[in-house]
């Protein structure tokens, strides 16, 4: 009898050990990276390359995850505007040879990335070659009001689709001269909270990448240029994993 008991104890361990496995090995990831030039990889120097989003799909490759990857809905220029665009119009891209719209990749994502919204403070900012118009600095604040209301709206499209993860990734202040730097630390700080009011509005998960850029200037190398270095995109993609291995493939 005890021999027996023992035997059905280590056959219950066994079915345990054996559902823990089949679910990890069976789990895959459907995902999209949607955005800006961010989103799209583009590099200090103006040339489209491996981003943030690409570091995070080859891992999920290199760990037998991935099911799916396109960063297609990922332009240089992109505003939040252009994004509700593309979802309100159903943009299709080519999958195998086959025409498929953003609503239905987004139902069938599993995992949503999303950086956008740093081309239409740009603008206001009236940032170019590293240089910045900083006279009406106070008219950012109402500004950033209204691009929120962009993101809201924005948000609530992707999740009348999308039912699964999805991270909100947050700014860096692009402007590496320290004294201008510091009249942008407010404006940043500002957006941050308004873009964490968002996430958490809406449940996602935010990444906040501000401090690391203040940390680590180094990752933007090029001071003409808003886009940070290979190493910089590879911090932001590890935070991401991060965020993967602890409430996705847990």
């Amino acid at each position: 009898m005890k021999k027996l008991k023992k035997i059905l104890i280590l056959f219950i361990i066994f079915m345990i050990v054996f559902y823990i496995y089949i679910l990890n090995t069976n789990k895959k990831i459907y995902y999209v990276s949607l955005g800006d030039s961010l989103a799209a990889g583009q590099n200090p120097y103006g040339q489209l390359g491996y981003g943030y989003s690409d570091y995070v799909a080859n891992y999920l490759k290199e760990n037998n995850f991935l099911e799916f990857y396109t960063k297609d809905f990922a332009k240089s220029g992109y505003r939040t505007t252009d994004l509700i665009n593309d979802i309100n119009d159903n943009k299709k891209i080519l999958i195998n040879n086959k025409q498929e719209g953003i609503k239905t990749i987004l139902r069938n994502s599993e995992l949503v990335t999303i950086s956008i919204g740093a081309n239409d403070l740009l603008y206001k900012l009236e940032i170019s070659n590293g240089e910045i118009n900083i006279d009406n600095l106070n008219e950012v604040y109402s500004y950033i009001d209204e691009m929120i209301k962009d993101l809201d709206e924005l948000i609530q499209l992707i999740k009348k689709y999308c039912k699964k993860n999805i991270i909100l990734i947050g700014y860096y202040n692009p402007i590496t001269s320290s004294e201008t730097s510091r009249k942008l630390e407010p404006i940043f700080e500002y957006l941050k909270e308004k873009d964490k009011e968002i996430a958490e509005k809406y449940s996602l998960i935010y990444l906040d990448t501000y401090e690391i850029f203040k940390e680590n200037p180094e990752y933007l190398p090029n001071p003409k240029d808003i886009h940070p270095s290979d190493k910089g995109y590879e911090v932001i993609a590890t935070q991401i994993i991060d965020v993967i291995e602890k409430y996705i493939i847990r």
